[in-house]
């Protein structure tokens, strides 16, 4: 939230001296008043430059999109040497401020655990040792792809998805996403029956889902944004969840994506 808040003072900013720096320039042309018209000028100047200013340094799409890919490259490459054709389940995180044991302070941490079934949650003790493959259910446990991110959906926001409801979660995630973090150009969560539905238009990893590179990884656990969504759901409402459909919009106009709570 204080991103946001910094981002709208910057705007709040920039609009005051544009509107004071345009009115002095037209009043020094009615009394031909060269002060008003420098001071005009350089309102007006400062107003663009506050414009301009996000306190944040901009990286390129291309190369987010270019480290998304290599990654998924790897998953693929794991998913594929281990003959799994399984579902993901985003398994709920627990809370950060609960006292536990240090030996289960990874239960902290999200994790996809990928097999092709699943009769209840992994036992404690595996999610807890990071392992990689699970002994009992003969499934593999992964950190989940858009971890990273809802992590600093959580900073930048201030709150423990943990502390929140569904239905909170689904005003004030779609509203960082498109803007503190500038991941998509719109972003719409709502939630249905034992589920919800997520659309994003102009999501900044809409490439993954390009049918040229067949990503195994990405149809399983979603790009790092809808996997980032599906860890949020999952801590939100401590229920496991799985990517049931993703769908690419024509003429890139988005992705539609349909949770289910397990």
């Amino acid at each position: 939230m204080k991103q946001v808040n910094r981002k709208n003072n910057s705007m709040g900013i920039s609009a005051v001296f544009l509107a004071a720096g345009v009115f002095l320039l037209f009043y020094s042309m009615i009394v031909e008043m060269q002060v008003a018209a420098f001071i005009g000028l350089g309102l007006t100047f400062w107003g663009a430059v506050f414009a301009v200013a996000r306190n944040r340094k901009a990286v390129d799409s291309r190369l987010l999109d270019g480290t998304a890919v290599s990654s998924y490259s790897t998953l693929d490459r794991m998913i594929n040497d281990l003959n799994s054709n399984g579902q993901g389940y985003y398994i709920p995180a627990y809370p950060q401020d609960v006292p536990i044991p240090e030996y289960l302070t990874n239960l902290k941490e999200p994790v996809v655990f990928i097999s092709e079934r699943f009769d209840g949650k992994p036992a404690v003790e595996e999610l807890a040792s990071r392992k990689f493959l699970s002994e009992k259910t003969h499934g593999i446990f992964i950190t989940a792809p858009g971890a990273g991110l809802m992590a600093q959906m959580e900073r930048q926001l201030q709150i423990d998805l943990t502390k929140t409801n569904p239905e909170e979660l689904c005003y004030i995630l779609p509203r960082c996403i498109a803007g503190a973090l500038n991941l998509a150009k719109s972003v719409d969560l709502r939630l249905v029956e034992n589920g919800a539905n997520l659309k994003a238009a102009g999501i900044l990893y809409e490439s993954l889902y390009n049918p040229a590179r067949q990503f195994k990884s990405v149809r399983i656990l979603g790009c790092p944004v809808v996997s980032a969504v599906a860890c949020a759901l999952a801590k939100t409402t401590g229920k496991t969840v799985i990517i049931k459909e993703q769908t690419v919009q024509p003429h890139g106009s988005g992705v539609s994506v349909q949770y289910g709570f397990v």
